[in-house]
């Protein structure tokens, strides 16, 4: 399925905004097209990030999930939740709207919408990908440009208008979210199987855990499996337990763990597989990684002091 980009020229692309800080209390909205974003560590936010992806595809990490981006996709960031963009070299540009809601204003809008904003709570813990339908996604998308618009028109009538646009935004996102509880047949007759197995692996990828174990779990054929579960998650079954594994990995020798005992607590039971896996997706290898964290750490020590 593709899904179109409302044309109007590039109008009102902005510098990326290096704070991640909301300046205002209630809503901001952005149109980048850069590699900025590329610059960007792990952090976090105490406001809502709605991420929408215009070219792609893009990774995007949020806590220990891992998402494919791709136009046609949403994802939405709670507050308090890490969430960083991986890195790809070279970096490039990416073309995306981010929008940024202040919780304390979308919980006065409790009143208007309190069916809608139920979303925006415990249905989030669990899931942050948002994949509409496309009629529904070209609406929200539309939203977020008339958003844009009244951004760069900024008369005494456009905060009024952002408001009565965003709750309508909100609407439609909470259709999108409801959608994912839609029957199979609606999205695919082995999506909600293939999101069991992706939560299964979540669950179990420090263990000894292959593909093979998984077809046999879920009474699979493992050519089936594997076939599916790259059409939906975007990579292979083995493809994704390993790159769980090295960025649970990264994460413990960032903490102060040892190479060898960040490689076994992840899951990896031989070293050399290990090396060669943490060298080929983050160009370096585990020791020299280790041993820069040690000097970043010892840096801030003493910056602290």
């Amino acid at each position: 399925m593709r899904f179109g980009v409302i044309n109007i020229d590039g109008a009102y692309v902005s510098a990326f905004n290096v704070l991640q800080e909301m300046s205002r209390d209630d809503i901001e909205v952005y149109h980048y097209n850069d590699s900025a974003t590329y610059h960007v560590p792990p952090h976090q936010h105490d406001f809502y990030e709605l991420y929408c992806l215009l070219n792609g595809p893009f990774t995007f990490h949020v806590e220990n999930n891992r998402y494919a981006l791709k136009p046609g996709s949403l994802l939405l960031v709670q507050p308090g939740e890490v969430h960083w963009p991986e890195l790809e070299q070279p970096p490039r540009d990416i073309e995306r709207i981010v929008l940024w809601l202040n919780p304390q204003f979308i919980s006065s809008l409790s009143i208007f919408l309190p069916q809608t904003l139920g979303t925006f709570g415990e249905n989030l813990q669990k899931e942050q990908l948002i994949i509409p339908e496309e009629k529904t996604y070209q609406v929200i998308l539309g939203l977020l440009y008339s958003l844009l618009y009244e951004k760069n028109r900024a008369d005494a009538d456009s905060p009024y208008l952002c408001h009565l646009i965003l709750s309508q935004l909100l609407v439609y996102l909470g259709r999108a979210m409801n959608e994912r509880e839609m029957p199979p047949e609606r999205l695919g007759a082995r999506y909600r199987e293939i999101m069991l197995v992706h939560e299964y692996i979540n669950a179990h990828f420090k263990e000894e855990l292959t593909v093979n174990d998984l077809a046999e779990h879920f009474y699979m054929d493992k050519n089936t499996l594997t076939r599916q579960f790259k059409r939906i998650i975007g990579m292979t079954p083995g493809d994704y337990i390993r790159r769980k594994r090295l960025e649970t990995a990264h994460a413990l020798i960032r903490q102060g763990y040892s190479v060898l005992n960040a490689g076994y607590s992840s899951g990896f039971s031989d070293y050399s597989a290990f090396y060669r896996a943490f060298c080929h997706l983050y160009g370096q290898a585990p020791s020299t990684f280790s041993s820069q964290t040690r000097k970043n750490r010892t840096a801030a020590y003493r910056n602290g002091k």
